[in-house]
């Protein structure tokens, strides 16, 4: 860690409005009080982001009567940290910051401190609650009142993201909400480190004006709210190269970080029931797992995951999660997701096994994620479950179905992550989760999560356009379980049980998202003969490392395009992505090393792509580039484009 700036000083007693900067002077931070309520604005360059927006929270007790300012103080951080994995291997953490201290004029003369932080490329405010005690608030006053009626976009669930609409016809209310404020400025409002309190939603109360919604949330005082942010940019590949999520969140809490290792992960879910050119068919038994498994070896694939019903039904208390089952599971409706049971059959030749399984997988360097379900909770222990996988030698869980909302959610899954830090164990919750919100800092085995409609899921497949808004959206917020990378898009949906629907991308697409796609763990739809088939397009997902020295947006529109540029050492990966409509991209290597050739693998779309009518075709070229050098894409309707690019001298 570098050196550490900080500085100090008090400001006068009383003193509103009071501005802060960024430490570049581009964003600034206004802060005064209006009739004793505090409000904030927000500005970035010359660009009015949010007007004056009333701050504060709301006690159950009783509401906070008039303010007055007893006293400021203005902080300055500069510090480099390391992150366990992430998109830079560093991370500089430079800020401006000023605490206002706020008495009640009246009554109980109740005090409320509000933190203001300006970032170069982001602003934050959060609340720090005084006293001692236990303090219960209903409601939050927090607003957010847009200097216009900006074009927006907004995650939605696991259901196609909104927009673009403008601000005043905007219906959503979930975060993250990102906006074209002109064309040199965008923004995003988020949230971070939520750690206690429930979390935030949108509640529109002008046009352009909305309201901080939430649950009530008890808490020991003194307390922290979650930070209340906006990132910002000229453009909106900037908004994903920002640090301030990260940024606002402690330290690890993990000391021995040495086990957790991102990377790629092959999944049985979506493969079940495929049928190989030499006659078998894939299940979920022991069999399909070991197949899987040896693949994920030859092509050093890290994990695979053993999904719903390795144990049991799903959503049935009754069934232990420590317990292999002993017994066959089937979709009996090719149009329905319910399962059922079947008894094994007499002479079942390989039972299932997930300890032996297990070491089977370590023995050859992959490591085993294990589902759980929340119904497993109800009558089993999950610090004993926890200890029973560490013990077997799992490498993670994935989490499904969360029956918890509000600040009992946000509770409930810090405590599965605090407990799957304390057994060794990765974390991806799915099926609704809290957002991130930088807490992979915190905690850097939480790998990723389903903040998003994970492909396939929910029994229908998302757009190409869907992707390239989620990618400045819902991946503003952390790592993205998106399960990006099917390669049988001709055929999965007639012979799957678990694939509903066509998946509309092309193979090259598919392969370019596995990188755009931020995630300490990506999940890998398809079966491996299918990634064998299309063996030197899969060589650049096998290469991806998942943790990275250096992230770079080259090309951005939301809804439309992005090209991400990834490094690792002195290798680069580049993938793009685009709508419907196809497009033809410059993407420029200034960022090269001088001086250095480059052996270059382009994986692109076929000449007659297309992500409905001809999904496989691709072709693989090879070439030398240089620092300086252009590389013309051409990118299908709802297609994609890949680069490798590694120092010429590494091939000697």
């Amino acid at each position: 860690m570098l050196p550490l700036t900080l500085a100090l000083t008090m400001c006068s007693v009383n003193r509103t409005p009071l501005d802060l900067r960024s430490p570049d002077g581009n964003v600034l931070v206004s802060l005064r009080l209006e009739k004793g309520d505090p409000h904030w604005a927000v500005s970035f360059g010359e660009h009015p982001v949010l007007q004056y927006s009333r701050l504060g929270l709301q006690p159950q007790d009783a509401p906070y009567g008039a303010f007055k300012v007893i006293g400021s103080k203005q902080s300055t951080l500069d510090e480099t940290w390391q992150p366990v994995w992430g998109k830079t291997s560093s991370v500089r953490n430079h800020y401006n910051q000023v605490l206002l201290n706020l008495e009640e004029i009246g009554g109980q003369k109740r005090r409320l401190n509000i933190a203001a932080r300006t970032y170069d490329n982001g602003a934050a405010i959060r609340y720090e609650m005084v006293g001692t005690g236990s303090q219960t608030f209903s409601s939050d006053l927090t607003q957010f009142s847009f200097a216009g009626d900006f074009t927006c976009w907004s995650a939605n669930g696991e259901r196609a993201n909104i927009g673009p609409v403008p601000l005043s016809k905007y219906g959503g209310s979930q975060l993250p909400l990102t906006v074209k404020v002109a064309e040199d400025c965008y923004a995003s409002l988020l949230e971070a480190a939520i750690e206690d309190y429930a979390p935030i939603s949108l509640i529109r109360t002008a046009p352009t004006t909305f309201l901080a919604s939430t649950g009530p949330s008890t808490a020991a005082l003194p307390s922290q709210s979650s930070w209340r942010v906006l990132l910002l940019g000229e453009r909106p590949g900037d908004l994903l190269a920002n640090n301030t999520m990260v940024n606002l969140n402690p330290p690890s809490a993990i000391e021995d970080t040495e086990w957790i290792k991102p990377g790629i992960s092959l999944w049985d879910w979506r493969g079940w029931g495929a049928k190989t050119p030499d006659g078998f068919t894939y299940g979920m038994d022991m069999e399909s797992w070991r197949r899987q498994i040896d693949f994920a070896s030859k092509h050093g694939l890290g994990y695979l995951l053993l999904d719903s019903g390795w144990y049991g039904l799903e959503f049935d208390p009754d069934e232990d999660p420590t317990t292999s089952r002993d017994h066959l599971i089937l979709q009996p409706g090719p149009d329905k997701p319910e399962l059922i049971r079947k008894p094994a059959p007499e002479n079942w030749e390989s039972p299932i096994d997930v300890p032996a399984l297990i070491k089977y997988a370590k023995e050859r360097n992959v490591g085993i994620i294990l589902y759980l379900n929340d119904a497993a909770q109800q009558k089993h222990d999950l610090n004993e479950t926890l200890a029973t996988y560490q013990e077997w030698g799992a490498a993670g869980i994935k989490y499904g179905f969360m029956r918890a909302g509000g600040q009992d959610k946000v509770l409930k899954t810090r405590r599965i992550v605090e407990l799957c830090a304390m057994h060794e164990l990765l974390c991806d919750f799915h099926d609704g989760p809290i957002a991130p919100s930088g807490d992979r800092r915190t905690f850097p085995n939480y790998v990723t999560r389903e903040f998003c409609h994970s492909q396939s899921d929910a029994m229908r497949a998302f757009s190409p356009s869907t992707f390239c808004t989620t990618v400045f959206t819902n991946m503003l917020s952390g790592p993205l379980d998106m399960c990006n990378g099917m390669y049988s898009l001709n055929s999965a949906k007639e012979a799957r049980p678990k694939i509903f629907s066509e998946v509309y991308s092309t193979v090259t697409a598919e392969t370019a998202r596995v990188l755009i796609t931020f995630s300490g763990l990506s999940l890998l739809p398809d079966i491996p003969e299918a990634y064998e088939a299309k063996a030197d397009l899969f060589e650049f997902i096998a290469k991806l490392p998942m943790n990275w020295d250096e992230t770079r947006i080259l090309n951005g529109e939301i809804g439309r395009l992005i090209t991400t540029a990834r490094r690792s050492g002195e290798e680069w990966f580049i993938g793009s992505s685009c709508d419907e409509r196809g497009v033809e991209l410059s993407i420029p290597l200034d960022f090269l090393k001088e001086g250095v050739e480059y052996a270059a693998t382009l994986y692109e779309d076929g000449d007659q792509a297309h992500y409905k009518t001809n999904r496989e075709a691709y072709q693989v070229r090879h070439t030398v580039v240089r620092k300086g050098d252009i590389v013309k894409a051409k990118l299908a309707p709802g297609g994609g484009h890949c680069i490798y690019l590694t120092p010429t001298e590494n091939l000697e």
